[in-house]
């Protein structure tokens, strides 16, 4: 159990397609009386290692007691189905970031449909 930042959710879709932009936020919720510095970090878990990083532009905050902070992030799909691992830290009297949660969601890769012959103009076969 987180002692002060704790990861509510990560929201994201249940699947995407291979070299997507996934867009997602992750919610950690103060759970100290006063404001806090709050800190997001992640990484994706596909057979790939060093696991690769997740791109948060804005990764901390100065949260208030209490309250819920979503900090987005992004990255892109990988051809395989991925396991999004979400950290949260928090900020000491002393200077230092100290770890306190971690939380897992995974996204499906997402299956490309074939074309159907709907998807064709006669127009795109005939030469001019």
């Amino acid at each position: 159990m987180a002692q002060y930042a704790d990861i509510i959710e990560i929201v994201a879709p249940s699947q995407a397609a291979a070299g997507n932009k996934v867009d997602i936020a992750v919610k950690i919720k103060n759970t100290y009386s006063a404001v806090i510095s709050i800190m997001v970090g992640g990484a994706l878990e596909y057979g790939v290692s060093p696991w690769p990083g997740i791109d948060f532009p804005e990764n901390w905050a100065n949260v208030n007691g209490g309250a819920t902070y979503s900090f987005n992030g992004s990255f892109i799909m990988p051809d395989r189905r991925v396991t999004i691992h979400a950290y949260s830290y928090w900020y000491g009297s002393d200077g230092s970031w100290y770890f306190d949660d971690e939380f897992t969601k995974s996204v499906e890769i997402a299956a490309v449909s074939e074309p159907s012959i709907s998807d064709f103009r006669i127009a795109d076969f005939i030469k001019v």
